[in-house]
C-alpha cells in the first residue's frame, strides 16, 4: 500500500497512479518543473501536474495576475513561480502585482545523434548496410526478416512481427505479420521518417504531418490532425510525435500507466516509446521518462552527456557523448548489460535486447537469444551516420528524422 501525496487516498501497491486523483507516482515531479505548488510556510514550492492537483494542495493560492493561467514553472535562480503562458512573476497569495522577468536560460544544447540505421523488434534485429541493403536476424515466423532485395534504404523500424524500411526517395516498404494492416504503407510517399509499434507503422512526412497503419484499438493511428512534427516513434499501442518547438504529443492507450502524459514536456530534442513507457531526450542531454516502471526503466533522471535514446519492452537505453552506453530496466536476458560498451554511434532497443553500432560499422549486441547475438556479431559494413563536422556519409545523414524504439 501506498498513501497519494495530493490526496492522501490509500492505493494497492500494484497501481502507480492513485485512484482517487490519478497522481502517478512513477513520475519524479522534481524533474518537471513545469506545474508548482505552495508547501507550508519556509519551504520550497515542488513541482506537480495539473492545475486540478495544484487546488487541492492550496485552492485559490496559485493564479497568474496578468492572465490568469494556472500552470507556472519554478525559477530557481530567481527564487520565484514564473507563469507558462506570460513569464510573468506570480505570487503565492495571488494579490502582489505581477512582474515581467524573462525565462530562465537555458542549458547550452549537446550536438544530438539521431539514427535509424538499427532497429530491434520483439525479437528480431534489423540493419541498413552502408550500400543501402538490408540485413535482418531473429525470428521470421511471419517473415518478419525477409527484406532480401530491399535496396537503396536510409532507415528501418521493426514492430512485434514486422519490419518496415524506408527508401531514399521517401516511399516505404514492409514485411512480416499484416494482420492489423501494419504493412499497407505501399502508397505512402514524402516520408521522411519511420517507427514501428506493436501492430501499427507510423510515418513522417516532410510537411511535418504524419501517417499511420495497422492496429486503432486504442486510438493509436489518430495522427491525421498532427502538423509540425520533427520526429516519431511507436510504443505498444501509443505513438509519441516531437513538435517543432520541442514539445511532445501522443495518442493510444494511456490508462493504467500514463505513457501518454507528455503535455508538458520541454526542450525536447528527441524520443522514444517502449510497450508501456515514453522517453525523451531534452535539449541539455538530461532524459525523462512516463509511464510503467515496474522494472525501473523510468530510472532516468540522473543521466547527463546523453545525445541519444532507445526503448525496449521494458528497458530504456541512453548513448553518451563519449560514445558509452547506459542503461536502465529489466535484465532477465542481460538487455542492460552494455557496461564496456565503447565508440558507438547509435543505438536500438526492442523487445529484450539492445543494439548498439559502432563507429567501424559493426554492432554489439546485449540480450536477446545466443542465435541471434551470433548472427549480428558477424555482421559488417552497416551505414554508420556521420560526424557533426564530415557532414552525410553513406546514405545516412547526421540529423535524420526520427527515432524506433
Amino acid at each position: 500500500m501506498w498513501t497519494c501525496p495530493v490526496c492522501h487516498a490509500e492505493n494497492s501497491g500494484e497501481w502507480s497512479f492513485c485512484k482517487e486523483c490519478g497522481f502517478d507516482r512513477s513520475r519524479d515531479y522534481e524533474t518537471y518543473p513545469t506545474l508548482t505548488v505552495p508547501l507550508p510556510a519556509g519551504t520550497k514550492p515542488v513541482s506537480a501536474l495539473t492545475a486540478a492537483w495544484q487546488q487541492k494542495l492550496a485552492p485559490g493560492a496559485l493564479k497568474c495576475p496578468d492572465c490568469g493561467n494556472l500552470t507556472f514553472y519554478y525559477a530557481s535562480q530567481l527564487g520565484q513561480l514564473i507563469c507558462t503562458r506570460c513569464h510573468g512573476a506570480v505570487p503565492l497569495t495571488g494579490k502582489a502585482p505581477a512582474r515581467r522577468v524573462s525565462p530562465p536560460a537555458k542549458t547550452p544544447s549537446l550536438t544530438l545523434q539521431r539514427s535509424n540505421v538499427i532497429a530491434c523488434g520483439a525479437d528480431t534485429i534489423v540493419a541498413v548496410k552502408a550500400d543501402g541493403t538490408c540485413v535482418a536476424a531473429g525470428n521470421n515466423r511471419s517473415g518478419q526478416c525477409r527484406v532480401e532485395g530491399w535496396k537503396d534504404l536510409s532507415a528501418v523500424a521493426a514492430g512485434d512481427e514486422h519490419t518496415v524500411g524506408l527508401r531514399s526517395d521517401g516511399t516505404v516498404v514492409a514485411t512480416g505479420s499484416g494482420w492489423s494492416g501494419q504493412c499497407r504503407v505501399s502508397d505512402w510517399s514524402g516520408i521522411t521518417a519511420i517507427a514501428a509499434g506493436r501492430w501499427h507503422t507510423v510515418g513522417l512526412k516532410a510537411n511535418g504531418t504524419v501517417v499511420a497503419a495497422g492496429g486503432n484499438g486504442d486510438g493509436q493511428c489518430n495522427v491525421g490532425d498532427w502538423t509540425g512534427i520533427l520526429a516519431v516513434a511507436a510504443g505498444g499501442n501509443h505513438t509519441v510525435g516531437l513538435r517543432a518547438g520541442h514539445t511532445v504529443v501522443a495518442v493510444g492507450t494511456n490508462f493504467l500507466y500514463g505513457q501518454c502524459n507528455v503535455g508538458d514536456w520541454y526542450d525536447v530534442a528527441a524520443i522514444a516509446a517502449g510497450a508501456c513507457h515514453t522517453v525523451g531526450l531534452r535539449t541539455n542531454g538530461t532524459v525523462i521518462a512516463v509511464g510503467s516502471n515496474g522494472s525501473g526503466q523510468c530510472n532516468v533522471r540522473k543521466w547527463t552527456d546523453i545525445i541519444a535514446v532507445a526503448a525496449g519492452e521494458h528497458h530504456t537505453v541512453g548513448l553518451k557523448s563519449d560514445g558509452t552506453v547506459v542503461a536502465v530496466g529489466e535484465n532477465g536476458s542481460g538487455q542492460c548489460s552494455v557496461w564496456g560498451w565503447s565508440d558507438m554511434v547509435a543505438i536500438a532497443a526492442g523487445g529484450n535486447q539492445t543494439v548498439g553500432l559502432r563507429a567501424d560499422g559493426t554492432l554489439a549486441v546485449a540480450g536477446g537469444s545466443h542465435d541471434v547475438l551470433r548472427s549480428v556479431k558477424q555482421w559488417r559494413g552497416i551505414a554508420v551516420p556521420a560526424s557533426p563536422s564530415a557532414g552525410p556519409t553513406q546514405r545516412v545523414p547526421f540529423f535524420g528524422r526520427g527515432n524506433r524504439t
